[in-house]
C-alpha cells in the first residue's frame, strides 16, 4: 500500500469513528469566505503554486505573494521574502491568509506587525499552522532541534514520500495556541477566533500510523482534549 492509498484508508477509519469529526480545513476557508468583504483587497502570504483562493476571485482582487516569482489564476503576485516586509502599500488590504508559514519563520512577529500595517483599520488576518502539542509536530520540533535541518528534511522525505523540494526548514516559534494567541495580541490585533483540530493525515504514511492517528483522535476527542489537535486556525482583526 503506498502512502495515497493509506491516506484514503484512513480518511475512511476516521469517517466511520469519527462522523461528526472536525475538519480545519474546512473551517480556515470559512473564516476567509467569512471576513472577506466585497470588492476588498486579499493578500495569499506564501502563496506557492496552490492558488486556493480562486474561491474569492469573483468578489475580490487576490494578490499572491512568496519568495519564489509566481504565476496563476491570481489578479497578481510579487516577490518578496515575508520575513523582510511585504511590497503593499500601507492600509491597503481588507484580508490576509497566512497557510502554513508561521512555522517556517524564525521571527513571525515581523510578519505579523507588518501585516498590521498593510491592513485597513478592521482588516483581517486568518492562520493555519500546525500545533506542536500534537505528537507528529513534537517529533519533528525534537528533530529539527537535534538534526541539521538538511538533515531532518531529507528523513520526512523518507518517512513520508513527499518531495526534498515540498518540505522546508521549520522553527515552530508560535506554534501552540497560548503562545500565537499571545503573539497576535502583542503584535496589534485582537483574536476572533482560534482553535485546534485534527490533523490525522499527516503521520498516514501507512495503515499502521494511520489507524494510530486517528485513534488517538478518537481518544482526545473522549476526553474533550480541545488543544491536542495538529492543526491551529486562528482568524484576527486589526485593533
Amino acid at each position: 500500500m503506498n502512502p495515497e492509498q493509506a491516506r484514503e484508508w484512513t480518511r475512511s477509519l476516521y469517517g466511520r469513528l469519527l462522523p461528526e469529526g472536525r475538519d480545519g480545513y474546512l473551517a480556515y476557508i470559512h473564516l476567509l469566505d467569512e471576513l472577506c468583504p466585497d470588492g476588498g483587497r486579499v493578500v495569499d502570504l506564501g502563496c506557492g503554486e496552490e492558488d486556493y483562493l480562486t474561491f474569492l476571485l469573483p468578489r475580490a482582487e487576490v494578490v499572491g505573494v512568496d519568495r519564489k516569482a509566481g504565476r496563476g489564476r491570481y489578479h497578481a503576485y510579487l516577490q518578496a521574502d515575508l520575513e523582510d516586509g511585504l511590497p503593499l502599500e500601507r492600509e491597503s488590504v481588507d484580508l490576509a491568509a497566512c497557510k502554513f508559514v508561521l512555522e517556517h519563520l524564525r521571527h513571525p512577529e515581523r510578519l505579523l506587525r507588518t501585516v498590521r500595517e498593510v491592513l485597513r483599520p478592521g482588516g483581517c488576518l486568518v492562520v493555519m499552522t500546525p500545533n506542536v502539542l500534537y505528537y507528529p509536530y513534537a517529533l519533528n520540533l525534537l528533530l529539527s532541534r537535534l538534526l541539521p535541518q538538511r538533515l531532518r528534511m531529507g528523513l520526512v522525505s523518507r518517512i513520508t514520500g513527499r518531495g526534498r523540494e515540498d518540505i522546508f526548514p521549520v522553527w515552530y516559534p508560535c506554534n501552540t495556541p497560548r503562545r500565537l494567541r499571545s503573539l497576535l495580541e502583542e503584535c496589534g490585533f485582537r483574536v476572533l477566533h482560534l482553535e485546534a483540530y485534527p490533523d490525522y493525515l499527516v503521520s498516514a504514511v501507512c495503515r499502521p500510523a494511520g489507524a494510530a492517528a486517528v485513534f488517538y483522535e478518537w481518544f482526545v476527542s473522549r476526553l474533550g482534549i480541545d488543544w491536542a489537535g495538529g492543526f491551529l486556525v486562528a482568524a484576527a482583526r486589526r485593533e
